[in-house]
């Protein structure tokens, strides 16, 4: 039963899975009457991505508008996801009420707000593809000018505006970004990725985001209902705050996003590839993303654009067997022994997995088991761009 205390906006609202959402609510001391005022539905605006999704920012939360598929979505995976949050360490933002406004027929969901208001330092969205970018850097926002293939000056670089340059620049930063996580922060962030994306895969969602700020303050610090920063002292008495959350991860593997990746068919590295592999791809990705920071003194911010650091990430526990595991948490050489890939549960036939574009040489690696033998294929050149196999496939490189 919703409490009568709910009233966002001040509007009368029907409630979806009420009785989940107050679970989370209540564990994260989040009262019923949080959104109720400070915004309207009218003075919602576009929140900058490509869908132009109507939200609001409401103190430390953010109520968005659904569409009708994500709508679905979330009725379908609450009861999971609430579950999930709170069953163990998790970087999903987490979701706190799920309402259709009776007066317009519009669905919406309120989400925390996993990163505050800024300014940042940094902030990025990345997918670990071609889709990554600069959202904000030194506290000014960089204003997103996407290259059209109906919008014929955006072929040629000579043509560009100082804005599409600038975004063109973000999204070469974004694409080698290194995360600075002290030793135990490595640790809890890679259990939390490891869960998170077994969660996803095993739900057939794509297109996610991992969503990463970076703060510095010389202030008493960062308000603790803003997230769970991982918080790092710097130099000269500075206070160094990593957000790090998944975002927008409630579209599901639809005809749509079939159609785009046929269309997509020359583009590598693409956001819209099957779940499972978007999945392992994202797991792989920003595992390798970490930059272990000894000493936080050191740190450099913003994160600096070397090649990705490789490292062997602590053990895994067991994770239950109905769950999608898609984590080879171990960068593969592109030489020498190959380590024997983890078995992906649930997995089907004709799955495939681009992971990165390697910058010097185009060499793809195909795996297969065959009781319990791994056996390795190297692929030279560029037909090792696309390859669709019965078995689990993946590629070794670094993001440029």
């Amino acid at each position: 039963m919703a409490s009568s205390a709910i009233r966002p906006a001040g509007r009368s609202v029907e409630f979806f899975n009420e009785e989940r959402f107050s679970l989370l609510r209540r564990s994260a001391d989040v009262p019923d009457d949080f959104v109720n005022e400070g915004w309207s539905f009218e003075s919602l605006t576009g929140g900058g991505g490509k869908g132009g999704t109507l939200m609001a920012k409401v103190g430390d939360y953010v109520v968005k508008e659904l569409s009708k598929g994500d709508h679905r979505t979330l009725l379908e995976v609450s009861g999971s996801l609430c579950e999930h949050i709170l069953g163990g360490p998790s970087l999903l933002c987490p979701i706190y009420l799920h309402f259709r406004d009776v007066a317009s027929n519009r669905m919406f969901f309120v989400m925390q707000n996993a990163i505050g208001s800024g300014p940042f330092q940094v902030l990025y969205d990345l997918k670990g593809c071609a889709d990554d970018k600069l959202l904000e850097k030194e506290g000014v926002k960089v204003r997103a000018v996407h290259k059209r293939v109906w919008n014929l000056p955006m072929w040629c670089s000579c043509t560009w505006s100082q804005a599409r340059r600038r975004y063109y620049a973000g999204k070469c930063e974004a694409r080698q970004v290194k995360i600075p996580l002290l030793p135990s922060q490595r640790d809890a962030f890679l259990e939390a990725l490891r869960r998170d994306v077994s969660w996803l895969g095993g739900h057939q969602l794509m297109d996610y985001s991992l969503l990463v700020g970076i703060q510095e303050s010389t202030g008493p610090g960062f308000s603790p209902r803003v997230g769970r920063p991982y918080v790092q002292p710097g130099r000269g008495g500075q206070t160094t705050a990593v957000y790090i959350s998944i975002i927008d991860f409630l579209q599901k593997w639809t005809m749509g996003k079939r159609v785009a990746r046929v269309l997509k068919v020359l583009e590598q590295n693409k956001a819209t590839i099957p779940p499972k592999s978007y999945a392992a791809r994202f797991a792989v990705h920003f595992t390798q993303s970490v930059m272990l920071v000894e000493n936080p003194e050191d740190v450099e911010l913003p994160p600096m654009t070397e090649k990705l650091p490789h490292f062997t990430p602590p053990p895994k526990a067991e994770e239950e067997e109905d769950l999608f595991n898609p984590v080879p948490v171990e960068p593969l050489e592109i030489s020498g022994v190959v380590p024997k890939v983890p078995a992906v549960v649930g997995a089907t036939e004709a799955e495939e997995s681009l992971l990165d574009i390697s910058k010097q040489e185009e060499l793809g690696q195909f795996f297969s088991e065959d009781n319990g033998v791994v056996e390795h294929t190297a692929l030279e050149g560029n037909a090792a761009a696309r390859h669709c196999c019965s078995s689990w496939m993946l590629r070794q490189a670094s993001c440029v």
